[in-house]
């Protein structure tokens, strides 16, 4: 469903999450998109030119390769936890991404420069309604069952499709966890989560304008809102210090 109010500036954004909260009952998840066309579906799940043994191997690569990158790994067994993490340094899986907070959305409507010729859009999630229209109390953990059903069909290769998916909150495993307010959606097959039966009971879709995405960017910029926050690392530390400007 997409609402009315479109997002201009920060006070429109403001009218959406009043929106949001006077249809929802429980806490929104958000999420943002830089094309408005882009519909809810996982990457690995819109891949359809890699094989059907892709999202197995990639998988399992990560898990072989990434102990001398990372510090802090999941332990050999803790198949729920690699794939959160190979999610968050974007890598296909079967995961969509949300956040608890609005303007992290809105920065990732508006920041991709490339897309400024492109409507943007921002999604808003009852994480906890659309588990209950499923059977299911509350936002799932990653080593619940039905959880643990959908992950397993990403280390089988040419896994079936499921028709479930879920809203689960993970560990932090991962500082970006902690400052993107992370929370996810699980996904067992490609068909969109605004195509599936009842999604007007728990989504809401904005349109964030193109004409004024430089503009949010900047705005955001001035809320503390910007890549080096909410990707704390050197690379792209240095990536946002470049952008900045100085006075004479």
């Amino acid at each position: 469903m997409t609402d009315e109010i479109r997002v201009q500036n920060i006070p429109s954004l403001l009218q959406a999450i009043d929106a949001v909260y006077s249809a929802f009952k429980n806490q929104p998840w958000w999420r943002g998109h830089g094309e408005s066309d882009w519909r809810l579906v996982p990457h690995v799940l819109r891949i359809t030119d890699r094989g059907t043994s892709y999202e197995a191997n990639i998988a399992m690569k990560f898990a072989r390769l990434a102990p001398t990158r990372h510090p802090d790994v999941p332990g050999a067994d803790d198949v729920a936890s690699w794939l959160v993490l190979m999610q968050h340094y974007r890598l296909p899986t079967r995961f969509l991404d949300w956040t608890e907070s609005p303007l992290v959305a809105l920065y990732f409507a508006v920041a991709n420069q490339a897309r400024d010729g492109e409507n943007g859009a921002i999604w808003a999630l009852d994480p906890f309604l659309m588990n209950e229209l499923r059977g299911e109390k509350g936002v799932l953990r990653p080593k619940h069952a039905q959880v643990m059903r959908l992950i397993d069909l990403a280390f089988t290769k040419a896994g079936p499709e499921d028709e479930a998916v879920f809203a689960l909150a993970s560990d932090e495993i991962d500082i970006r966890m902690l400052v993107q307010l992370s929370g996810m959606t699980i996904h067992g097959s490609r068909e969109p989560l605004e195509a599936r039966q009842g999604h007007e009971r728990f989504l809401r879709k904005f349109v964030v304008d193109k004409g004024v995405k430089a503009e949010l960017r900047t705005e955001l910029k001035k809320l503390g809102i910007r890549e080096r926050h909410l990707f704390p690392d050197l690379e792209h530390l240095s990536a946002d210090l470049k952008r900045d400007m100085y006075p004479d």
